[in-house]
Parts: C-alpha cells; structure tokens; sequence
C-alpha cells in the first residue's frame, strides 16, 4: 500500500520547511496559530466542531479590546482557552508575592509562560494600571461592534435522497442541497452580547413543506458578564450551562485528550452566551449569577424548550408509567429534519431544565454546592436491549454534586462528585503538579457507574456517554529548553458493563508523546506517537456468542511549518496509521498535505489552500483540521484512497465588507476504495439516500460580512 508515491512525497516532505497563518488585529481572525487550535481539537472527533465558535468569539472580544491582566481574575484567563491551569496558578502566585505587573515582558519571569506562550497571548491581554469602569447597558448597547454575516454552502454532486424515490413520487429529502445561515452579533468588550442565529442544514425546506416560518433552526441572547460586583451574569434567550467537571450539566466547548495535557480539567463560567450552531447542548430560558458577598455568589436558571424525539405508543411489555399514553425511546441529538422520521421526530418533547449553583471563592480555593432538574412531557423508555440495562427511563431526572478546587504551594487539586436520584454517585478528581520550572504534571481519575443518569453530563473521559468507565490519565509536559517541548500521557480505562456493538465489560489503554522544535516565530516541527488499544466485538463472528477482541491504532505523525515570508505561509504534514487485532489481517494507511496561505496588510486578498492525498479504510482513517471560512470549522476524516484539495479565498474592499469564499474537491480511486473495504458500490460514493453517483464529491462555499 506504501508504495512509490508515498516515497515520493515523503521526500518531498524532508525538503519541505514550513506553517501557520498569524492573522493581525485589524483581521476578523484571532491571532492564534492553527496548530494550537488543532491541540484543542485533538482527539475530539465526535464533538460537534461548532461549539468551537466559544472559543473563537471569546478570543475575538479579547483581539478587539484586550484584557488588562492587572484586574483578571481566574474566570477571565480561563476564558482565555490558550492557558493551562498550572499556567493561570502560577500567574496569581506572582501577583500575589509582588504586586501588579508592569509591563507584558514581567510574564517570562513567572515559571510556565515560555516565550511561545506569551507570544500567543500577547494579541489578547494587556497591563495597565487603569481600573475597570461600569458603564450602563445603553452605553454599552450604543458603544457595541455589530456584524451581520450571511452565508451560503452547495454541494455540487447531487445525493440519491434528492431524486424521486422508486416507490414513491416524492424524494426521500424534503429540502434542497443547499445550507444557508444567517447570523447577527453585537458585543462590547467581553460584558455585553447579543444576537440571533437562524439555520437551514442541506436537504432541510426552506419556507415550504415542514418549514413555512423559514430556517429550520432559530437562537437569540442577551447577556451580560461581570456587570457589576452583584450582577456577575444575566442571560436572556439561549445560554449554556456549565457546572464543575461536568458530571451534570456541560455545554460548550469541551476539550478532551491531546497535546494539552494540562488542560483536563472542565471549570468554566457557570452561564455564557449561546452562539454555536449545535441544536442540541443549549439551553432556552433566563439565568443569572448574583453576588452575595466578595467570596459568595449564587446562580440560577429556568429553561424549557421543544427537543427531538422518537415516539411511540406503549404495550404490555413496557413499563407502567401510569397516565402517560406516549412514550420516547430515544433523544434525536443531529439536528436535522430532512427524512420523514426527522420530520415526524422534530420537537415532540417538551422539555423542562431547571437548577442552581451556589460558590464559594477565598484566594486559593472554591467549594460550589450544583443542583439540576429535568422533565419530560413524555417519560424516556430505551429499547429493551442489553447494553441499555442500566440507562435513564421515566420523565424526571434530578441530579446533585459538589465540585472543588484548592491550590497547596504546587499542587492544584480539583475535581466533582456527583449523584443521580436513583442514588448512583460519580466522581472526577484530578491533581496538577508543578514538579520544577519546566516540568509539569497532570493525574485524573474517573468513576462513572453505569447505571449513573444525566441529561447534560460532558465529564472528560474516553467516551460521550459519561456512564460506564473507570478511567485514570496521566499527563507529563517538560520544556527542555527555550526551543525543545516534550508532551506525553498515558490513560487507561474499564468499561464495567456492555456498550453498544460491545457485548461484554471491556477495557483499553492509550499512549501519546510529542515532540516540538520551536525557531522563534518563523518555524515549528514535531513528531507525534500515539498508540490505543481497546476491545470490541470480533468481525464476521460465526459462534452463538459475541466475543470481545482487543483492537490495535497506532499513528504517527511529522508536521512541518514556517513562515517563509511576512506575506506566505507553510504547512506540510504526514501521518500514517496502522490498525491491527487478533482475527482480520493487520490494515494501514497514510495521509499527506501540503497547505499555503497568503495575507499581506498591502493587499485586500487573502488565501489558504490544501492539497492532500490519502489511502486508508475506515479503521485506519485520518482526522485533521482544515482552515473554513469565518467562524466554520471542519475536522474531516480523510477515509478511501484519493486526493482531496481546497481553497479559501477572502476578500476586503472596504474595512466593513469582507467576502469569502470555498471550494473543496474530493476525488477517491473507487476500486482501490473498494479493496480497503471502505466503500460497496463501485459506482459512486456512499450509500442509501446520501449514495453520489461517480468518484468526486465536492461543494462550493460563500460567505458575506458587514460590520456596523
């Protein structure tokens, strides 16, 4: 499979130097690499990329007015999401021995900021000895930057679904190909946003059929954040909810394993404004953060909202819920009503969330008391199968936990305990430890029983079920010097009971390690090693009894990146990934891009585009993180053999306007796709509805910003 062109490019990539765009201030674009966006992506690949947008608006507010790090407090670095929390420790350590800060450059003195560092924040903060000044919410409203961003996606290749079906005059999807959004924001600094959102997803109607009122999916907020010393926070419309690990209640970006070790911990602001495009994780309501005292604060929240969900009428099998004649065996969670059972699912469940938060916050640590509640208009029956024995059934969920946090010289412990009414308990404790100026340690530990219930729970562990796994991560990052960088961890898990296509208790283990060299600005370079091993169903099993086999992943990756010029910038990666268990022969694969962008402040163009080519199956696939167009971000699984390419042109006649647009193309070898036993139908690409006749997909992109 590794024949002559992986050679080839493989040279290519020895000769090859260099990376990552650095757009300036004046820019829509935070001034973040795109490497430290991929860490905090990295190992995410079933978390809806979109919640990204809380990273991104967050760091964008920071670009346009940044943030004076003599009046920061812990909420606000952690806001930041480009520290960790060993980092934001030893920051206020120093404040604390010797004052406030006189100039950026004091940072280096602080152990943990590297110069790497500080130039990635450095964009985001400043130090001044001004004090922050109230101003009212007509001020802020009058004083507030607003955009208004309109954008349009086509897929160029035509799925079967959107063709009249054999048995029926309709097809099978209700909609066009074609995906529009709509989206208004205003904000003043980080304390005062607004806006709404509205959504039609590909092959959804737009103002006909199931969606006469227009976009399938519609958000709106206002909210305030660090108004006043009593109001900390006021949110009105959609918002998110994010408590301690989040054993209860987590919304938002969550990270999880990756290059950033010491970032695994999930304390967030409890309530921010909602602006993601997920349609699931939100919540629809008011809340607010009062203060009580210097130390004490106490939130409160109410939602209720119409969620999807498949319904059914009850039999005798099923279990007497009493008065209730409907009942749901399942919460849909994709968002999109384009097939008739989406349709028929589209908001059939009312649902009531309510809680409360109350914390307690002295110098170096916090204590907070977290309640939650749920109703269903409809009680929740999971299908009779094995693996849901111990899962949430009936139409009230109450859940409550404790979380805490508490600094001792340097060790930073944290961690949640958690119970469900049915009377289960988790936990998540974890410990970073500052071992010497450059050597920094991260310990987790996870216990999440089956049969342990929540709605909203998004703790850090291997799977998104956040039941089901005892889990412990060990993470170790050591700064050789001012140019060398050494990441590693090391997790280990049990599943207790069964899984879905996992017919018995299981286990795994992880290994990572990075390593970086780091040339002032202009270069990076690492190498990357990453080994899982975890057990699921044998394949093609003929015995009356699953068994469970331990399945193999091993990738390894060499990234390359510099900036050849102010104007022109360079990625080049390879990676390759090996795939083994005890019954099918051993798989491999590959991927290898070549990315370029281009911006100068002379020219109103910009560019960035990718070429990449790939051979892997679906067990040796390759996630990686592309740049999209403002405020999108996609982490595609390069799968099959082929090339993909894209481009992204974006374009500013005038200070107020910006156009961007995209083009991607994917062009896969179907026989020797086939042969990987990635795809069946040597005719096209996928199948059933979303079946493209031929090899190549494709899709055009275009986007239209206006600042007033």
């Amino acid at each position: 499979m590794l024949g002559k062109k992986t050679l080839y490019y493989s040279l290519l990539l020895a000769f090859t130097f260099p990376v990552t765009i650095s757009w300036g201030q004046q820019s829509d674009y935070p001034d973040v690499d795109i490497i430290v966006i991929e860490d905090l992506l990295q190992g995410n690949e079933d978390i809806d990329a979109s919640d990204l947008v809380f990273v991104f608006e967050s760091l964008q507010a920071f670009a346009q007015s940044p943030l004076n790090l003599n009046n920061a407090t812990i909420s606000d670095l952690q806001d930041l999401f480009l520290l960790n929390q060993i980092q934001i420790q030893e920051f206020f350590i120093y404040k604390k021995k010797v004052g406030e800060l006189i100039s950026i450059y004091e940072l280096q003195a602080i152990p943990g900021f590297d110069l790497k560092t500080i130039r990635i924040i450095s964009p985001f903060v400043k130090v001044s000895g001004e004090k922050d000044y109230q101003k009212s919410i007509g001020s802020m409203f009058a004083e507030s930057k607003r955009t208004l961003q309109m954008k349009w996606v086509r897929p160029l290749e035509l799925e079967r679904g959107f063709t009249t079906q054999s048995n029926s005059e309709n097809p099978a999807f209700e909609g066009s190909p074609d995906r529009f959004l709509m989206r208004m924001r205003g904000r003043f600094e980080n304390k005062f946003s607004y806006g709404f959102t509205a959504e039609k997803d590909t092959r959804e109607a737009f103002f006909k059929g199931s969606n006469k009122h227009g976009f399938d999916f519609y958000s709106a907020h206002i909210f305030l954040n660090d108004y006043s010393s009593r109001i900390k926070s006021l949110a009105l419309g959609d918002f998110s909810v994010s408590m301690g690990q989040g054993l209860i209640a987590y919304s938002g970006f969550a990270g999880g394993k990756g290059s950033e070790v010491l970032k695994v911990d999930r304390n967030r602001r409890t309530l921010r404004q909602f602006s993601s495009l997920n349609e699931i994780l939100f919540f629809r309501g008011i809340g607010a953060t009062i203060g009580l005292s210097d130390n004490l604060e106490v939130t409160a929240f109410g939602s209720y909202r119409r969620v999807d969900g498949n319904i059914f009428e009850p039999d005798s099998t099923d279990i007497d819920f009493g008065e209730f004649e409907i009942l749901t065996s399942s919460l849909q969670l994709s968002g999109f009503h384009a097939t008739q059972g989406e349709i028929e699912d589209e908001k059939q469940i009312g649902l009531l969330q309510t809680g409360g938060k109350v914390r307690y916050q002295k110098d170096t640590w916090h204590v907070a008391l977290n309640t939650i509640y749920h109703r269903l208009d409809k009680p929740l029956n999971r299908t009779n199968q094995p693996y849901n024995q111990f899962t949430f059934r009936g139409d009230e969920l109450f859940n409550v936990s404790m979380d805490y946090g508490f600094l001792i010289q340097n060790f930073k412990f944290f961690g949640e305990a958690a119970t469900s009414q049915n009377g289960s308990v988790a936990s998540v404790n974890g410990v970073y430890i500052g071992l010497d100026r450059r050597v920094s340690m991260s310990i987790l530990h996870r216990h999440l029983p089956a049969d342990f219930h929540a709605l909203n729970n998004r703790p850090f562990a291997e799977t998104t079920q956040g039941a089901n796994e005892n889990g412990l991560f060990l993470g170790l990052q050591l700064n050789l010097n001012k140019n060398w960088d050494w990441r590693f961890y090391f997790d280990t898990w049990k599943h207790p009971w069964l899984r879905f296509n996992v017919d018995a208790p299981s286990k795994g283990v992880e290994y990572f390690t990075r390593l970086t060299y780091k040339r002032k600005r202009r270069m990076e370079a690492y190498l990357q090693f990453r080994n899982e091993i975890k057990g699921r169903n044998a394949p093609s099993n003929e015995t009356p009894i699953d068994f469970i086999t331990d399945n193999t992943r091993t990738q390894f990756r060499i990234h390359i990146s510099n900036s050849i010029s102010k104007s022109i910038v360079l990625r080049t990666r390879a990676e390759w990934s090996f795939f083994d268990n005890e019954i099918e022969p051993s798989k491999q694969g590959y991927m290898l891009y070549q990315d370029i962008g281009f911006k100068s402040n002379q020219f109103p163009l910009s560019f960035t585009a990718r070429f990449a080519i790939f051979d892997n199956d679906f067990d040796t696939r390759i996630y990686a993180y592309e740049n999209d167009l403002l405020y999108t971000f996609s982490i595609p699984a390069y799968s099959g053999r082929g090339t993909r390419f894209y481009v992204n042109l974006r374009y500013r006649p005038h200070p107020k306007w910006s156009i961007e647009a995209r083009y991607e193309r994917t062009f896969l070898n179907l026989e020797k796709t086939i042969e990987n036993g990635f795809l069946e139908n040597p005719k096209g690409i996928g199948s059933g509805n979303n079946f493209i006749e031929g090899n190549i997909r494709s899709a055009f992109e275009m986007q239209v910003q206006y600042k007033f």
